[in-house]
């Protein structure tokens, strides 16, 4: 996982955050996956520090704790699916703004996905702090990232292809 630093936008709350993933899976293997999670109540199973707190098909509502002891709320709404190549979202809450997860065939059998979300933090002693506690704020971005890929390959190892 190579996660990019995350960069100030025109405001010291405004973050680019960027992040790709190698995944054991091929690209139509991998949507077939996320199909099936997003036909359930729980879309975020595999991810521990992500948890889902309500999913109506359209609204995916999630708070996301940090290993340096923060939690964050936030809702990704407009879910746009463009099998097999992006997946398009809108954020609310604590995360406010817009992403998109671009999936490509890396050839052998895998498949990268570039995340690219580009928030404005609503906390507002994240607004406040955020001059100061940038660097803190980029190490609980990137450690949850690789969190992540680690548990989805994990999940992914543990289910029949």
């Amino acid at each position: 996982m190579v996660a990019a630093p995350l960069q100030a936008g025109s405001m010291s709350s405004e973050y680019t955050l960027v992040s790709h993933w190698t995944v054991a899976r091929s690209r139509e293997g991998l949507w077939d996956v996320l199909d099936e999670w997003l036909a359930t109540d729980d879309p975020m199973v595999w991810w521990p520090s992500v948890q889902t707190e309500s999913y109506d098909g359209n609204t995916l509502r999630l708070r996301a704790r940090s290993v340096l002891g923060y939690a964050l709320r936030f809702s990704l709404d407009d879910l746009e699916r463009s099998r097999p190549e992006t997946l398009r979202f809108t954020s609310s809450g604590d995360l406010r703004g817009r992403g998109v997860v671009t999936f490509t065939d890396t050839g052998t059998g895998a498949c990268s996905m570039r995340i690219d979300w580009r928030v404005a933090v609503d906390r507002r002693w994240m607004r406040l702090t955020g001059w100061f506690l940038r660097p803190a704020f980029v190490a609980g971005h990137h450690l949850i990232m690789r969190q992540g890929e680690r548990n989805l390959a994990r999940w992914l190892e543990a289910q029949p292809s």
